[in-house]
């Protein structure tokens, strides 16, 4: 198993992640408050995976690192 390969492809995901999350603050500033109320709970979701790819992509990095 390739795990440099593998985190790059969690890295990939998360730099979506983050082009969704600069979408939806975009349309969050002309919104409504309840238009506002769902884009935030969306973009907090977001976060949260984005976090999740960077967090096993730094894992999967230190794995690569050991394996060498």
């Amino acid at each position: 198993m390739n795990y440099l390969i593998w985190s790059q492809e969690y890295l990939d995901t998360a730099d979506m992640m983050q082009k969704v999350i600069d979408k939806l603050n975009a349309r969050r500033k002309g919104a409504s408050k309840t238009e506002k109320k769902e884009l935030e709970d969306r973009i907090y979701k977001y976060r949260v995976y984005r976090g999740e790819c960077l967090r096993i992509a730094a894992l999967l990095r230190s794995r690569h690192r050991e394996a060498a």
